[in-house]
């Protein structure tokens, strides 16, 4: 098997917080991936960047009986250095500013995708 290491995985997430069982695999896949020393990112566009929304992610639980939230998730993969990244022109429809932000998000503009899709060694779409 080849080497995962240093190897650049984007993933791009377009399901949001109305569809719960939907935003948890990307974000287990990225910390996946950041395990096997690879540098990931998740690109939030489409319906997936409401998420990152400030107290969005909070009310999102995958189980009901769990204290795990999706914001624990994205915490958790900030941690492992996986980075998050928001389609401007997709907080624009969400009628998000900056300051709806959770913390650790970095906005690109929507060409950006394109080379982050470009120079990436895989894509995974969600």
């Amino acid at each position: 098997m080849e080497d995962p290491e240093g190897k650049k995985i984007l993933v791009i997430q377009t399901h949001g917080v109305d569809t719960p069982t939907r935003t948890y695999s990307p974000i287990f896949y990225a910390m996946a991936a950041a395990a096997m020393e690879m540098d990931v990112m998740v690109w939030f566009t489409m319906n997936g960047t409401n998420q990152l929304k400030k107290g969005e992610a909070d009310k999102v639980q995958l189980k009901k009986d769990s204290d795990v939230t999706l914001k624990t998730l994205l915490d958790q993969a900030q941690d492992a250095e996986v980075k998050l990244r928001v389609c401007q022109q997709s907080m624009e429809l969400w009628d998000i500013t900056m300051d709806d932000l959770i913390e650790g998000v970095e906005v690109l503009g929507a060409t950006s995708i394109i080379d982050l899709a470009l120079n990436a060694d895989h894509v995974m779409y969600f």
